[in-house]
Parts: C-alpha cells; sequence; structure tokens
C-alpha cells in the first residue's frame, strides 16, 4: 500500500521524485519491444485477476463461517464451566 508524507518537506521529496522518475518510465517503456509490453500487460492482468479471485474466494469462505464453531465459543463455554466450579481455598 502507498505511503504519503505527513510533512511539507515529504511531500515536497514526493513530487520531485515523481517528476524524475515518471518521465524515466515511461522513456523506458516506450523504447521497449512491443511484445515485452504485450508480455507484462499479460501478467499484470493475470496477477490481478489472482487478487480479485482470492479476496471473493477468502470472502466466501468467511461468509460460510457465520454462524459456526468459533474460538470464542471455546472461550465462553470455559469460563461459564469455569465460574460454576466452586473456588478451592
Amino acid at each position: 500500500m502507498a505511503h504519503w508524507p505527513k510533512t511539507v518537506s515529504g511531500n515536497l521529496f514526493m513530487i520531485g521524485l515523481a517528476i524524475v522518475v515518471v518521465p524515466l518510465l515511461v522513456w523506458f517503456f516506450v523504447t521497449l519491444p512491443s511484445f515485452v509490453i504485450w508480455g507484462i500487460a499479460a501478467v499484470a492482468l493475470v496477477a490481478i485477476a489472482l487478487v480479485i479471485w482470492r479476496r471473493r474466494l477468502d470472502a466466501a469462505r468467511e461468509q460460510a463461517w457465520v454462524g459456526e464453531f468459533s474460538f470464542g465459543d471455546v472461550v465462553r463455554r470455559r469460563k461459564a464451566a469455569e465460574e460454576l466450579e466452586p473456588a478451592t481455598p
């Protein structure tokens, strides 16, 4: 995840870095052969598709666990059982 600085000097540094780096990246990609660019684009699309698939899978798994037995249930049962036990001196 990207981080944007909170200070004025940090913001100026990031803007200056972008002014220097973005034209270099554009020049680099313009000089690449087209098959390399298509390959990079294909890899990027596959990576994006995998991220989307993984997030949907995680959401489906989480939704499937709703109402099921959980660790919190174990803790609540154990605390209730401890409260019912007589205190030993």
